[in-house]
């Protein structure tokens, strides 16, 4: 059985999905409906969720290291991914390593733990202390004892890193986030190629409770990020015809 479980929907250019923190790859079940009908849909449950092995390192450093081995096992050239939440964190600093790695859908990034607003990391720290006696014999306990703990400790990525991601990302988070605007703004600016959409009276979920505009949002990208390669196809066709 493989470490890292992952599913393939659709045919097409390949586009991974990366869920976010106590989730699996189920979230993007509406969106993948939607878009395997023009894209190879690869939907990935991380370390410690979904099907994966609950095993090993809990770290983004990690979580990029199975997504690479998700890519080098189906022998991937090019690929998009979408990614929300932890999967967001994990799609920049993949797009820091992998050239192969075209375009990215960030929704709900942050950069740092402080980036999370004072009420969340407020909670998160009241929550672990609750958990903390319960993790001494329950072992779900303990795994989102460690779940918080990775959300309060990581990521630590630098603005500076951001300038040398040289790739169309499109930079999602809702109006009323988790994660300060400020930083939200802040990523979106420090990338070369980055495409801020703040989505009006969202909150961090936006595949959930905005999807909607959500969606608009990354069809619109997508299109016009794969425009080109659909272009060169259209004209070849054209010659052959001839």
């Amino acid at each position: 059985m493989k470490d890292i479980y992952y599913e393939i929907t659709g045919k097409g250019f390949p586009i991974l999905f990366l869920h976010g923190n106590g989730e699996d790859h189920h979230i993007f079940d509406h969106v993948v409906e939607k878009l395997s009908k023009h894209y190879q849909c690869i939907c990935i449950d991380s370390r410690y969720h979904g099907k994966s092995i609950h095993a090993g390192e809990l770290s983004y450093h990690q979580m990029v290291q199975d997504v690479l081995q998700v890519i080098n096992e189906l022998e991937l050239e090019a690929y998009d991914v979408i990614g929300f939440s932890d999967g967001a964190i994990t799609s920049l600093l993949l797009a820091q390593t992998d050239t192969r790695l075209k375009h990215v859908v960030s929704i709900g990034a942050n950069t740092k733990p402080k980036a999370i607003k004072p009420f969340y990391r407020l909670t998160f720290y009241l929550q672990m202390i609750c958990l903390a006696v319960f993790s001494l014999y329950q072992k779900k306990a303990r795994l989102t004892f460690q779940l918080y703990k990775l959300m309060l400790t990581q990521p630590q990525i630098e603005y500076q890193q951001l300038h040398d991601i040289s790739i169309p990302v499109l930079v999602l988070a809702g109006e009323f986030d988790m994660i300060k605007e400020s930083d939200t703004k802040q990523i979106a600016k420090s990338l070369p190629y980055g495409i801020l959409k703040i989505i009006r009276h969202g909150n961090h979920f936006l595949l959930r409770d905005a999807y909607l505009e959500t969606m608009q949002e990354i069809t619109l990208f997508l299109e016009a990020c794969h425009q080109e390669e659909l272009y060169e196809n259209m004209s070849s066709t054209t010659i052959e015809d001839r």
